[in-house]
């Protein structure tokens, strides 16, 4: 499915970018999807908080959603849908920053993950469940008029950090050229 998504965004984007420029209305492309921020640890007592450091939370990203079409995105609405609990409350969002992008141009989405503590193995595999949620951008793209990027992360108690592993879902899938206004109410 990555593959598929991710497919279809490269030729989006390649598409408006020929010299015939024979594209109309606008078209999305994010700068990464899927994307996994990591394995984290809790931070130590007296450990400072770092966002930027990729070793424990909280961990900021940002998602740019480029305009590669000759029409202005308008991008309506973003949110964070996730399915298991606690997912969606481990992250907040900021943005779009523009929310009108012209040709070229992109939009910024910052993405805090910020989670209470360890990831629990609820389900008993001898993984840590990652927090899993998908970033969904309301538009109107033509080829992606409901985006969907998945996020996913996993903070592991500090004796497992070198050696812990998880997987990464999505909790929701739109295929391309269509929308789900249902998403991000």
């Amino acid at each position: 499915m990555r593959t598929l998504v991710l497919g279809c965004l490269v030729l989006a984007a390649t598409a408006c970018d020929s010299a015939d420029d024979t594209c109309s209305g606008a078209l999305i492309l994010p700068s990464e999807s899927p994307k996994a921020l990591g394995i984290f640890r809790p931070r130590g007592d007296g450990e400072p908080a770092n966002p930027g450091a990729g070793i424990y939370p909280p961990y900021e990203w940002t998602l740019f959603l480029q305009n590669t079409c000759g029409q202005p995105l308008e991008i309506s609405k973003v949110c964070i849908v996730g399915d298991g609990e606690g997912d969606a409350a481990a992250f907040t969002l900021e943005g779009p920053l523009p929310d009108k992008v012209s040709r070229g141009d992109a939009a910024a989405v910052r993405l805090t993950y910020a989670p209470k503590g360890v990831n629990p193995d609820a389900d008993g595999d001898g993984e840590r469940d990652a927090n899993s949620i998908a970033i969904v951008v309301q538009s109107n793209a033509g080829n992606f008029p409901t985006l969907v990027v998945p996020v996913c992360a996993v903070v592991v108690p500090a004796n497992e950090f070198e050696t812990a592993t998880y997987s990464c879902t999505s909790p929701v899938v739109v295929p391309a050229g269509k929308a789900d206004r249902t998403l991000c109410k």
